[in-house]
């Protein structure tokens, strides 16, 4: 991005209301334009980039080394981008990394020195004579027989995904069990613990959510699958609802820049949305048009300077509407997106899911796990994904988070 930021778009950063590929723009933008950051901090200075330290830093053989090796995957990779982007320790030792990776092997044995000093043992599997790499392998197979027969023994074993907690204060006399035999009871470890916004929350052995108490049946029903199977599936909000919006998209792409933005392919939580869209060249003033579900009209901008109009009055909640944005180019009108390329679809969230949701928020509105099942059942697929992802900068060592971060993301 050469340019400074617009306005609208340092609001919606301030805000968080920008989509997540124009976020991370944005913020790109942010991290290196002194003038940009300036003004941002005029209209909230509580958006200011910090430069302190954050809670947590990145561990080197889990998240840095599979980042400058080249194995990490999308996810952890996103984690490190985001995390060094505002921690300077965390960036200088990534930095330090990438010099020392093409650096040549000191020794057979493998023996590096990190940039903190401290030794790091890497096979150099490259190094090592045929009779030894045989051997290894070997070795490595009879670890693995042994590792398949317990977990066949003892089918109740699994791992515990924790985090770390202060220990808990030795129990007076009031609370100390009154038995020898209350007192030798094994204590049951939970499947996964979670730090969920200042609280933590937790998965017992037998799959029962615990620390969210205040949950509807059918969201904690929901919440537990989530964990249980780690997968958030297609939203059933968005059952059955064919939008047309890879065809869209990719016939956009071919017919010129000039194209809708948002909302598209989408369902949105306010009644009075704002559309956006890519300009068309030598073209000032754009007019948007909207359409019920039954091609009426139900809402025109007039001629807009810019690219962007917020609909004044509030559309009906629960349906699906479309739009177009057309303009004049020497004469003649331009349309898009038009024939036969679909409509630039969107849907108004229902009425009973914004009471529930206003619910929600006063009782667990700090829950970035139930927000995101939350909105990932009624379509708001963007923000299920936002809440996943201050989950996953939560709890950099969950799998069950990585993995139901990158199965909604694949929706």
């Amino acid at each position: 991005m050469s340019e400074h930021l617009s306005q609208t778009q340092l609001a919606g950063y301030s805000g968080r209301t920008l989509y997540p590929d124009e976020l991370l723009v944005v913020d790109s933008h942010l991290a290196s334009c002194d003038e940009c950051h300036e003004r941002l901090t005029r209209i909230n200075p509580g958006t200011a980039i910090e430069s302190g330290e954050e809670r947590f830093h990145l561990d080197y053989d889990q998240h840095l080394v599979p980042y400058v090796e080249g194995t990490a995957n999308e996810i952890d990779r996103e984690i490190v981008d985001s995390h060094v982007a505002q921690c300077s320790k965390c960036a200088d030792e990534l930095s330090d990394l990438l010099a020392f990776k093409d650096q040549p092997v000191a020794a057979l044995s493998g023996e590096v020195r990190k940039p903190s000093g401290r030794k790091q043992w890497l096979p150099q599997w490259r190094l090592l004579p045929s009779p030894v790499l045989a051997a290894a392998v070997v070795i490595a197979v009879f670890v693995l027989t042994l590792a398949v027969i317990w977990w066949t023994k003892y089918p109740t074993a699994r791992p515990v995904e924790k985090v770390e907690t202060k220990p808990s204060p030795a129990p007076t006399t009031e609370t100390a069990p009154s038995t020898p035999e209350l007192a030798k009871q094994p204590r049951e470890e939970p499947l996964i613990v979670l730090n969920d916004a200042g609280r933590q929350v937790t998965v017992n052995q037998q799959g029962r959510l615990e620390g969210l108490d205040e949950l509807s049946p059918d969201l904690r029903e929901s919440v537990e699958k989530a964990l249980a199977t780690r997968q958030l599936r297609a939203s059933p909000a968005l059952t059955g609802w064919t939008t047309g919006a890879a065809n869209l998209r990719s016939g956009l792409e071919q017919q010129s820049t000039f194209a809708p933005l948002n909302p598209t392919d989408v369902v949105v939580e306010t009644d009075r949305p704002t559309f956006r869209w890519r300009p068309l060249e030598a073209v000032r003033d754009y007019v948007v048009t909207v359409y019920d579900d039954k091609l009426r009209q139900v809402a025109t901008s007039g001629p807009v300077n810019g690219t962007e109009w917020t609909t004044p009055t509030a559309l009906t909640r629960g349906v699906t509407y479309s739009w177009q944005i057309s303009a004049l180019k020497d004469g003649e009108k331009v349309i898009s997106p038009k024939p036969p390329l679909p409509e630039a679809r969107f849907r108004i969230l229902d009425q009973s899911a914004v009471v529930e949701l206003a619910r929600l928020k006063k009782s667990a509105g700090s829950s970035h796990l139930v927000m995101g099942v939350f909105y990932w059942k009624h379509g708001l697929i963007e923000k299920s994904v936002r809440e996943f992802r201050a989950l996953a900068r939560a709890n950099p060592n969950s799998t069950a988070v990585k993995e139901l971060l990158a199965s909604i993301r694949r929706r």
